[in-house]
């Protein structure tokens, strides 16, 4: 069964990636899909006491993410991209049971990071969104699209226009 890692951006509405998954893979029941979202790190002097006594006790269950702080917002932001990514998928008929959501907090380079997890999850490709950047904006920014396209080796990679 082939497994997708599919890289999530949180921004926006309805994401183009899974609308291309659907007409891609419409006659393709047999795969698995990761959606994975990397969220941005933030000092814990920057939050509120509440939340930083919320995201201690998640550091208990996920060692992973020890050390590391995020906004609330942007997690809610990640989970309601997750929610409405796999309900898409479900209702073109995809099996929920063939789904699952991960997510990581790490500071470094995106690139690196996605093409690490999808190795780490077993998926053998990977799917990303590109945003439209300006030429000017793409040569100082570079863009994550096209890192990850120069060096993932083992994997196929699916940019889809944003």
């Amino acid at each position: 069964m082939e497994r997708f890692l599919v890289a999530i951006d949180c921004m926006g509405g309805r994401c183009k990636v899974v609308d291309y998954l659907i007409r891609v893979l419409k006659e393709t029941r047999c795969c698995e899909f990761v959606f994975f979202h990397i969220l941005p790190t933030i000092s814990p002097d920057k939050l509120r006491k509440e939340e930083v006594l919320r995201i201690e006790a998640i550091h208990a269950q996920r060692p992973d993410l020890a050390g590391y702080f995020w906004k609330e917002e942007d997690e809610k932001d990640m989970y309601r991209a997750f929610a409405l990514a796999r309900e898409t998928l479900v209702k073109s008929g995809f099996s929920d049971e063939h789904i699952s959501s991960r997510f990581c907090v790490e500071s470094g380079d995106i690139a690196d990071i996605i093409i690490a997890k999808a190795a780490e999850f077993g998926c053998t490709t990977i799917i990303l969104g590109r945003k439209r950047l300006s030429r000017v904006k793409e040569f100082l920014l570079g863009s994550v699209a096209v890192a990850v396209l120069k060096m993932a080796r083992g994997a196929a990679v699916w940019v889809v226009e944003d």
